[in-house]
């Protein structure tokens, strides 16, 4: 039986990129075997995903050569950034550059990385319909990915850009029900009359990504959209 390929994930211990990690350790006869990357081994996601058979190894995106060290040997790496986690696109984008030195330092085959649309290609920020933010963003949480594209390209690191929608997880961590003071459970959303909210769930995002990485460089340098529901 041949050696399994190592696919390390940045991000693993949160839903996002738990949910693409799972979907490789659902498959016994995969061919892949999962290296989760996480800043604490000893959390409870993260012992959950060792007990699945995941490697659990710690690195940082603020410790490069944690990152480094974390991408050694492996085949290819399953990548996403979190600007939630500070609310600075700046510091996403130096996260971003971290990643594409360690994946082109590794020499690793295949990248698919988690993104979302430049906004800025849509709407350029001359247009006044739109506020410019933090100086040179419509929407930072996807113009900060976006242009993170190209320093995938640049780099040349083999790489297929998965661009994802809002997930059904993160709705319901931030936006979801709330009960009133009365007792009453709502949800309340923001949308104009005739607007729908498009979703998916993580373990979908999951499946498409494994679905990738099984076919290898026929998806190399292209954008591919996770499916969605309304």
């Amino acid at each position: 039986m041949s050696e399994k390929k190592v696919v390390a994930y940045a991000g693993a211990t949160g839903a996002h990129g738990g949910g693409t990690a799972r979907a490789i350790l659902a498959d016994p006869d995969s061919g892949f075997t999962v290296r989760a990357l996480t800043r604490n081994p000893d959390s409870p996601a993260a012992k959950e995903l060792a007990q699945l058979g995941a490697e659990v190894v710690r690195a940082d995106l603020h410790d490069e050569p944690t990152v480094h060290e974390a991408f050694e040997g492996a085949y290819g790496a399953f990548l996403v950034t979190n600007l939630w986690a500070h609310g600075s696109a700046a510091k996403e984008t130096e996260e971003i550059e971290v990643l594409v030195r360690a994946a082109k330092n590794a020499g690793l085959r295949h990248v698919v990385w988690s993104t979302l649309e430049d906004t800025r290609e849509l709407l350029p920020l001359q247009d006044e319909r739109m506020p410019v933010l933090l100086g040179k963003y419509n929407a930072p949480h996807c113009d900060a990915k976006g242009a993170g594209n190209e320093l995938f390209r640049q780099a040349g690191v083999p790489t297929s850009f998965l661009n994802t929608t809002f997930f059904f997880q993160g709705f319901l961590a931030m936006m979801g029900p709330k009960r009133a003071e009365d007792g009453v459970l709502t949800l309340t959303l923001p949308l104009e009359d005739g607007k729908l909210l498009a979703g998916v769930d993580v373990n979908d995002i999951g499946r498409m990504a494994f679905a990738i990485l099984k076919d290898g460089e026929r998806f190399i340098g292209r954008t591919s959209t996770s499916p969605a529901t309304t």
